[in-house]
């Protein structure tokens, strides 16, 4: 029995024979699809966290995962020793975007398909999430075709029935969500109105229109989405 045990144990810790033809072309392959990962990346980005610094973190994360697929190998040993040696590493880069988290882990499975030399997996993989991707962002698939934005008034209580008309025609709905009265000044009063605005109407055509229902009237124009598409 100990015999049997020692034998698996043998055969589990035999590293296969890695040339440097082997790390070469796995180091080639992994930032070859992985450039093209980011590339996708900054061609699908929407919102406001764009980060350059974040697009190279894909190639190089992708880069390393073949690297530390080749060492590792089959050797267990190797394989506790990095977590270990890892655990030590803390990231306080908060993500703000799921988005992001999903292409981290795209890159680190190319490099883990090129690590271990599974060439063919790794293309394909990265053709076929490419193509994923690019058919989401150009298809708006989960997008909405309305934004709630927040528009702030101050104006005459004479201008209101105006400045509602003008949003009945930009907006499909929107609501008064509080008036305030500045202490010594009557003439004039601030509206806050929250509006569903769709998506092909500027936001300047909104202030424009506002605008001209009185000469004096001050308009600010809050978009209230979490992340605004671009």
């Amino acid at each position: 029995m100990d015999s049997l045990i020692d034998e698996s144990l043998r055969q589990f810790t035999t590293l296969p024979t890695l040339t440097l033809w082997d790390l070469v072309l796995s180091l080639i392959t992994a930032a070859v699809l992985n450039v093209g990962l980011a590339w996708v990346y900054t061609r699908t980005h929407s919102g406001h966290g764009y980060s350059r610094s974040y697009v190279h973190t894909i190639i190089f994360v992708g880069i390393t995962i073949a690297l530390i697929m080749l060492i590792i190998g089959s050797n267990i040993a190797r394989a506790f020793a990095l977590v270990g040696a890892m655990s030590i590493i803390r990231f306080r880069n908060p993500v703000k975007d799921p988005r992001d988290i999903a292409f981290m882990f795209m890159a680190m499975a190319i490099g883990m398909a090129t690590g271990t030399k599974f060439y063919l997996f790794a293309v394909i993989f990265t053709v076929f999430i490419a193509f994923v991707a690019i058919a989401l962002h150009a298809w708006g698939f989960g997008e909405v075709r309305e934004a709630a934005t927040v528009v702030r008034l101050r104006m005459r209580p004479a201008d209101r029935a105006g400045v509602e008309a003008a949003l009945g025609a930009l907006a499909s709905r929107h609501a008064v969500v509080s008036i305030d009265r500045l202490a010594g000044d009557a003439e004039f009063n601030d509206f806050i109105y929250e509006m569903m605005l769709p998506r092909d109407v500027p936001y300047e055509t909104v202030v424009t229109r506002l605008g001209e229902v009185a000469p004096d009237i001050t308009v600010s124009l809050l978009a209230g989405e979490g992340a605004i598409n671009v």
